[in-house]
């Protein structure tokens, strides 16, 4: 060997050495490269999840929702995620619209008010419905546009509530968070119609 490639060799050979010394920790290192659950979700959670249509303090709770359902989770056709982001604000809007109807049964102060609130979440749950429909049962003439638009009028449900209980002067900390947990399920079905 010449002088000139005595270095060379060395190099080579030390890193020949570190390579098969290390053996058991490349073996790890491969194992860390495959995906975890959280790598196999889908893309489509952080997108809606971290879009400006979440609120910030929602963002957590937003990613904690999908991930809880594997259906959802792992969707990765932006029209089924549609489907199943209205399937559950359907399903939250029904809890917080019998929430609100209990609240006014067992509430002397005021349950016309928490009735007013319930009737708005009905009507809310009617229009989730009649996107739901649409989104099924495609018809030529309905686009995704004029379907979000029920979308928004249910979340346009929830502004009339608030607005009704601000009127009134009603401070209630339990039907606010009601409240603001279908306004971010509704606020994850519109982010929905923007994919």
């Amino acid at each position: 060997m010449s002088s000139s490639t005595l270095p060379l060799f060395f190099k080579v050979l030390g890193l020949i050495l570190i390579i098969t010394s290390h053996g058991p920790h490349v073996a790890d290192a491969r194992k860390a490269i495959a995906p975890s659950p959280r790598q196999r979700v889908s893309a489509l959670v952080d997108v809606v999840c971290q879009s400006y249509k979440i609120q910030e303090e929602d963002r957590g709770k937003c990613t904690k929702e999908m991930l809880s359902d594997p259906k959802i989770s792992s969707e990765k056709d932006s029209g089924r995620l549609r489907i199943l982001l209205v399937d559950l604000a359907i399903k939250k809007t029904r809890e917080a619209r019998i929430s609100l109807e209990k609240m006014a049964k067992t509430n002397n102060k005021y349950p016309e008010a928490l009735e007013r609130c319930a009737g708005f979440l009905n009507d809310a749950v009617l229009q989730f419905d009649s996107a739901l429909d649409s989104l099924k049962n495609p018809n030529p003439e309905e686009d995704l546009m004029s379907i979000s638009m029920n979308v928004t009028i249910a979340g346009d449900q929830l502004d009339y509530c608030e607005t009704g209980l601000a009127n009134d002067h009603i401070v209630d900390h339990t039907v606010k968070s009601i409240i603001h947990n279908v306004r971010m399920h509704q606020r994850m079905v519109s982010m929905a119609f923007s994919l």
